[in-house]
């Protein structure tokens, strides 16, 4: 029932695409400008309403945010999933005040720097899963230790 409930968002993003083809139509000029035109605002105007409706799952319970950035495991806060969210948000919201700020509209040159800290945040991040995957008594192909693998003697006597 809930997804008779926001039906009208197909509708709302259709009639969007029309009225921006009925513009670019009458305005008049280079038809390989409209076509590049009309795509961004196509994909704009999808993007727009894909977040719409994640938000809209997310605010009436759909989407459970309980666990967002805790462990799999022990159902805690992980400080590094949470500096990961927090630094990605940080970073995306500057370039989007950059670019709004710049006249006429563009996208800045991003700094290698900035590129380098989001890729140490998230090799953090991997890093400190590599090390929880390792502590939790899984050897290197990905299968549960039995604990020959490092070093202890099995039931039989041998290593």
């Amino acid at each position: 029932m809930p997804e008779q409930k926001y039906s009208w968002l197909p509708l709302v993003s259709l009639a969007l695409a029309i009225v921006a083809v009925i513009i670019l139509y009458f305005k008049g000029g280079d038809p390989m400008d409209h076509l590049k035109i009309l795509a961004g605002y196509t994909l704009l105007i999808l993007v727009f309403f894909y977040g719409l409706m994640v938000l809209i799952a997310m605010a009436n319970g759909t989407i459970d945010l309980k666990f967002l950035v805790s462990d799999g495991d022990t159902q805690h806060a992980s400080m590094a999933r949470f500096q990961l969210l927090i630094f990605t948000f940080v970073i995306g919201l500057s370039l989007f005040l950059i670019i709004v700020g710049n006249k006429p509209l563009r996208f800045p040159a991003v700094p290698k720097e900035i590129l380098y800290m989001l890729g140490i945040s998230a090799t953090t991040y991997a890093v400190g899963k590599g090390i929880q995957y390792s502590r939790n008594g899984h050897d290197g192909d990905g299968a549960e230790g039995d604990g020959a693998a490092h070093g202890k003697r099995s039931a039989g006597g041998e290593k």
